[in-house]
């Protein structure tokens, strides 16, 4: 059976939002290896293409906006349309924080405040290992249509949530305990923070994915 318009132009946009995810894993990717090394390198060159990742995003709103307005879909394909526009904005978003967590990385590297560093690096790999596993995982529910798989997504930010309230009660406890020197755990509580916002941003991802091709919200954390 021929594909109708709006089929067509749902797909083409389906592939531009893997693009943008893919994008996104990479940088979470990038981060990863940028905190393991203290590569600066790395850093600055996450910070360049976070530039590419905000284009497409908006191009996607975009086009997004002009099927809604020429094919003005209803029900479960309104609903798809929508979806697309709301996971632009997301992994925008979702990236928008490696470009925080390389300019920490950057400081950390810079101010020698590597004791707080060796401290927590773990359990911050450890969290982003989690974020991309999300995101990998999400994607892939969306293309297959496939409910467990974003279910499964959604599941692993409980798992960031126990590692950053850990960490940050820790981070706490030892700027309340330090001599004023708190730039290495300010930072560490930094990137915690943004860690465990991008799993936060990949559940609303997986929420939305859910409702477009359910029509049921979900709450999933």
């Amino acid at each position: 059976m021929k594909k109708t318009r709006l089929e067509t132009d749902y797909e083409v946009l389906l592939q531009e939002v893997n693009q943008l995810s893919q994008l996104t894993i990479q940088a979470y990717e990038q981060t990863l290896l940028a905190l393991k090394t203290l590569d600066l390198e790395i850093a600055l060159t996450i910070l360049k293409k976070d530039q590419k990742i905000d284009n497409l995003s908006e191009e996607i709103v975009e086009e997004a906006t002009i099927v809604i307005i020429r094919q003005q879909p209803v029900a479960s394909d309104l609903r798809k349309i929508l979806m697309i526009m709301r996971l632009a904005t997301e992994y925008e978003r979702i990236a928008d924080y490696t470009k925080n967590l390389a300019e920490y990385i950057i400081l950390i590297k810079q101010k020698e405040s590597l004791e707080h560093y060796e401290k927590n690096v773990d359990k911050l790999v450890y969290m982003i290992e989690l974020v991309i596993k999300m995101l990998t995982l999400v994607i892939e529910g969306l293309k297959e249509e496939n409910k467990t798989k974003v279910k499964e997504a959604a599941d692993l930010d409980k798992k960031v949530d126990e590692v950053y309230n850990e960490l940050m009660a820790s981070l706490i406890t030892h700027i309340q305990v330090v001599d004023g020197k708190v730039f290495g755990t300010a930072y560490a509580i930094l990137i915690n923070k943004y860690i465990e916002r991008a799993g936060d941003h990949v559940t609303n991802i997986a929420e939305e994915v859910l409702y477009a091709l359910k029509g049921h919200r979900y709450h999933l954390n």
